[in-house]
């Protein structure tokens, strides 16, 4: 009897010992974790159930079905959520996680307030394939504006969390035709020049308010031009020439004074064109066939799709002249005459061209530079010094030398009209007839303020 009696009492101290074990084990401290790192829950399936706002503001929410933590466009609710026996929800903002704080067992709701994007834009009207359009910007609650220039939503400053926008393009009156609008400032002051009729309506004098805002660059204005210029009967075209050179460039690799050949010309009208990279290929060269240009990648500096589509295909003139003796009236004529090296050709069509002689010799005012002055004697005092296109170093022409097969005209250091071999590496300021549809949609010409166009 005595030896049964001591197997009872071990038996009711083990099932007392793991009693206390048990109620300790249950009134002790658990942490468990809610995240939303990598979408999903840590250690914590079944145990949290996601309240989702139905929609924005609206105060009102359904059990998701999902376990997963809500994806973007939800934020956490730290006042509503909450567990049915009391436990404790400790958000952190910076890991975007719940800590669930128990000493027994627990069902917790997370909620989730439905939140949209910080701006929301609505566009009507939205043509803008082909260039700016006139738009307007209103937005509830917050500062905002539309760029023209870049054709930008600009928005500040705002009051709640998100905002809603509306982004409304007109269309243009059709007085406002950029080449009519350049005509009707004929005679008038433009910055330190003015619009002046000669061989076509022309910004002349040192800085006058001829910059425009193409391909999301500045371009300069040289004037407003009929077919006489450029061949496209009863239309009056502006024509435009970018404010910087795209690199020195070989005239000619083959050194011939043929632009419709020449390697210029394909590399303008065909890589710089169309947004290519001509890098390595059998017109980009910087000096005769054996130096590259070094970077003709034009995938990001060439004309863009947007404003492709504004330019004309003209007839390029390609006469020229035995000398660089001639006045800039002389030089209108010869570009548009008969005489060329034996074999050439007198025109060819093209998007892409440089500008004439005549162009750099009308770009200063006659006040200025006397009109009977020749272009080999533009000094840079008198008239180079009071020109807008001066400044860009050696700077090829479109105009061959007709006395030679190689030489081309090009506007040296010093001002003076000049002639060299084509296969030299001059700045090569691509220059184009915008269609006589583009239109004039914000800007005063000025530099820092510049025609923005649509089409």
């Amino acid at each position: 009897m005595k030896k049964k009696k001591v197997l009872i009492t071990i038996s009711l101290v083990t099932i007392l010992l793991l009693s206390v074990f048990i109620f300790n084990y249950i009134n002790e401290d658990r942490e468990v974790i809610a995240s939303g790192k990598e979408n999903s829950i840590l250690e914590s399936d079944g145990m949290f159930s996601f309240m989702l706002e139905t929609s924005p503001g609206s105060g009102e929410y359904t059990v998701s079905s999902d376990t997963k933590w809500p994806g973007s466009g939800y934020q956490y609710n730290e006042r509503l959520s909450g567990c049915e026996n009391g436990s404790t929800l400790i958000w952190n903002d910076e890991a975007k996680s719940v800590t669930l704080k128990a000493n027994k067992s627990d069902k917790c709701y997370l909620y989730f307030d439905n939140v949209p994007p910080d701006v929301t834009l609505a566009a009507t009207n939205a043509d803008t394939s082909h260039g700016a359009a006139p738009a307007t910007l209103s937005c509830n609650g917050a500062t905002s504006s539309y760029n023209q220039k870049y054709r930008r939503v600009e928005i500040s400053q705002i009051d709640n969390s998100y905002t809603n926008c509306t982004l409304t393009y007109g269309s243009p009156s059709s007085t406002n035709y950029l080449n009519n609008y350049i005509i009707d400032l004929s005679g008038t002051s433009q910055g330190t020049g003015q619009v002046v009729q000669e061989n076509g309506y022309r910004y002349e004098g040192k800085d006058p308010n001829n910059y425009i805002w193409f391909n999301n660059e500045l371009w300069r204005i040289i004037g407003v031009f009929d077919e006489a210029s450029h061949g496209q009967s009863g239309q009056n075209l502006v024509k435009i020439i970018r404010n910087d050179s795209i690199g020195g460039l070989a005239w000619h690799k083959s050194n011939r004074n043929d632009w419709k050949a020449s390697s210029l010309m394909n590399l303008l009208n065909g890589a710089y064109l169309n947004s290519e990279n001509g890098t390595g290929g059998e017109y980009c060269y910087g000096y005769s066939t054996t130096v590259p240009a070094g970077n003709c990648d034009y995938t990001e500096t060439g004309i863009n799709d947007t404003y492709r589509a504004m330019i004309e295909n003209v007839t390029w003139y390609l006469e020229g002249y035995s000398s660089t003796s001639a006045t800039a009236e002389a030089f209108y004529g010869y570009e548009r005459g008969t005489t060329v090296s034996s074999g050439m050709p007198t025109s060819t069509t093209g998007y892409i061209g440089l500008m004439y002689p005549s162009d750099y010799g009308y770009s200063v005012l006659a006040s200025s530079c006397a009109r009977t002055t020749n272009l080999d004697d533009y000094d840079s005092a008198t008239c180079a010094g009071q020109s807008w296109l001066y400044g860009q170093g050696y700077e090829w022409t479109i105009s061959p030398n007709s006395s030679s097969s190689n030489y081309v005209f090009y506007v040296d250091f010093d001002g003076y009209l000049n002639g060299r071999s084509a296969y030299n590496g001059y700045a090569a300021r691509p220059s184009l007839y915008l269609d006589s549809s583009v239109y004039v949609v914000d800007g005063d010409g000025s530099k820092s303020d510049p025609y923005i166009i649509g089409m």
